[in-house]
């Protein structure tokens, strides 16, 4: 395993905070609908852009601007790390992922002495 970062198309790359304690990493823009200004994110996960969620500024806690390298890096790996907004609008091949191979040491267990018994 690398940990070379995956390749993201070109745009500009944000970690975008906002009310209700999500973080949200990706591509970001600028957009104007329902006549207001709106923020497009569209949120990493292993290695690509889900589809958008649009914010309000209203919204926003904290915008930190940053490279998409930087944002790759920081990109939620696991599913319990994406707010559940995302997670509804995921591809199905993404919310399937194989299960993890087990190394030997992982399956060896010996319990403590006080839970086998006299």
């Amino acid at each position: 395993m690398t940990d070379e970062p995956p390749t993201l198309p070109d745009g500009d790359y944000a970690i975008v905070e906002c009310l209700g304690h999500r973080t949200i990493v990706g591509r970001v823009e600028e957009i104007e609908r329902f006549g207001t200004k709106l923020i497009s994110i569209e949120p990493i996960f292993k290695g690509q852009l889900l589809a958008a969620v649009l914010l309000s500024g209203a919204s926003l806690y904290q915008f930190t601007p940053c490279s998409k390298d930087v944002a790759a890096r920081q990109a939620p790996k696991e599913m319990y790390q994406l707010p559940s907004s995302v997670r509804v609008t995921m591809p199905v091949a993404l919310l399937t992922s194989p299960e993890p191979e087990l190394e030997e040491a992982d399956i060896d267990f010996e319990p403590p002495s006080f839970l086998q018994g006299s």
